[in-house]
């Protein structure tokens, strides 16, 4: 990215203060290190990256940075706006396996429609994971591939899908109570996904980070989320038109969801880091 492009986003990739000094032949190695480039061939495992990055203060965003912070970083990275795309096509096919009955009683699934409706849910995650990863490679300005990416974030699955139930159902017993604790619940655990995939936590450990780095950012994360939710009504009010349940428009839906997904996947990995790197 350029200087005007740093400057308009307003993210700050120093180094903490906490560091060790380095030696004189160490030099260029931490140089490197700094710009959020690594000089050796094999970037290690997630651990060892994530204990990099925490070395990264990343500026604090306001809700509209961040999300233009999310469309600059996700047009150095249009793979993954063809990644979504693919797996929402997914959706196409789904409809024909649920075939409607009479008034009051549940609707029939065909036997073949159950492993891709399985299938479908597993790729969901794994596209939100993918971006959350690609999130935390954007604010080192480290590059890392599609491949990478994914078979890292798959490495993550197990523990993302029960970090997933866990935090769907507390926000569940919020909602249980009153609409707005079940509202201020989600978006205080909201970012235990990124937590789970960038820092490699547990479930339970996500959920205690995602609690903490969402302390004092409530509203920001309220905006973000109501800005995604408001294009996902807008999308399926538009993929209606062309008929609900039609090739045209599962088409519409896949495409519009090509978009949305990664670039605010790509915001609250952003909002995860801003707050998780500056405890």
């Amino acid at each position: 990215m350029g200087s005007e492009r740093e400057d308009s986003l307003s993210t700050d990739r120093s180094v903490s203060p906490d560091r060790d000094t380095p030696t004189e032949g160490d030099t260029s190695k931490d140089r490197d290190t700094s710009a959020g480039r690594d000089t050796s061939p094999d970037r290690g495992s997630s651990t060892e990256r994530s204990a990099s990055s925490r070395r990264v203060h990343v500026r604090k965003l306001d809700a509209v940075d961040t999300l233009r912070w999310s469309w600059h970083a996700l047009t150095d990275r249009p793979e993954l706006v063809g990644l979504v795309f693919v797996v929402s096509v997914l959706t196409v096919v789904t409809p024909d396996g649920v075939s409607r009955t009479a008034v009051g009683e549940p609707p029939q699934v065909a036997d073949w429609a159950w492993p891709v409706y399985v299938a479908l849910a597993l790729a969901v995650a794994l596209v939100w994971g993918v971006t959350y990863a690609n999130a935390d490679a954007a604010v080192e300005e480290r590059p890392t591939s599609l491949v990478d990416s994914i078979t890292s974030t798959a490495t993550r699955l197990p523990a993302l899908i029960v970090t997933a139930v866990l935090m769907w159902l507390v926000t569940a017993v919020g909602f249980l109570l009153l609409v707005l604790p079940g509202v201020y619940l989600f978006h205080r655990l909201v970012l235990a996904y990124p937590a789970c995939v960038i820092d490699g936590k547990g479930p339970l450990a996500s959920l205690r980070a995602s609690w903490r780095a969402s302390r004092g950012n409530v509203g920001k994360l309220f905006a973000v989320a109501f800005t995604y939710l408001a294009l996902v009504g807008a999308s399926n009010v538009l993929s209606g038109l062309f008929g609900r349940g039609t090739l045209a428009s599962g088409v519409v839906s896949a495409g519009l969801a090509a978009g949305a997904i990664p670039l605010f996947g790509l915001a609250f990995g952003h909002l995860y880091l801003e707050s998780s790197r500056n405890w």
